[in-house]
C-alpha cells in the first residue's frame, strides 16, 4: 500500500498510541523528534516504524514523527509482514550500525589481476588474486 502525508502532518505523537506499520519513504522528507529535540531527518529510501511494529499488545510512540514536506511512503502493516514470515518475533532486534573493518594486512602491490568481473561505463572491474611467491 502507499500513503501520502502533507507538509506539517503529524504521523505519530510521542506518548500516544500509534499504528503498527513500517513506512518506507519513496519521496519527501520526515523529521523524527522527541521531547529533547530532533533525533533524525529522513529522506527518500529512509524508513520508520520498525520499533512500533514489534511492540506487543499495541504500540505507544516514543517519538513525534512529522512530514517536513509532501511525503509519499510505502506501507507494510504488521499483519502483512506476519502473513509472510509468521510471528513478528522472527524479525529479531535491529543491529546497531557498524563501521566496516578493512583488512589492512593486504597490500595492493601483492595482488595481480585475475579475471574480469564486469565492464561498464567507467571501465573494467577485476577480481584480483595474490601474486605467486616462489
Amino acid at each position: 500500500a502507499e500513503v501520502t502525508f502533507h507538509q506539517g502532518e503529524v504521523l505519530a505523537e510521542e506518548g500516544q498510541p500509534a499504528k503498527q506499520n513500517l513506512y518506507i519513504i519513496r519521496e519527501g522528507k520526515i523529521t523524527v523528534a522527541n521531547e529533547n529535540g530532533m533525533i533524525s531527518s529522513l529522506g527518500t529510501g529512509g524508513y520508520f516504524g520498525e520499533k512500533l511494529i514489534q511492540a506487543e499488545g499495541g504500540a505507544v510512540s516514543q517519538q513525534t514523527i512529522t512530514a517536513d514536506e509532501k511525503t509519499t511512503c510505502g506501507v507494510l502493516t504488521r499483519s502483512a509482514i506476519e502473513s509472510v514470515i509468521g510471528h513478528i518475533s522472527r524479525l529479531g532486534k535491529a543491529m546497531a550500525p557498524q563501521a566496516p573493518k578493512l583488512d589492512r594486512s593486504i597490500d595492493f602491490k601483492d595482488l595481480v589481476k585475475f579475471r574480469i568481473l564486469g565492464v561498464g561505463t567507467f571501465g573494467k572491474v577485476w577480481l584480483p588474486r595474490p601474486k605467486k611467491t616462489g
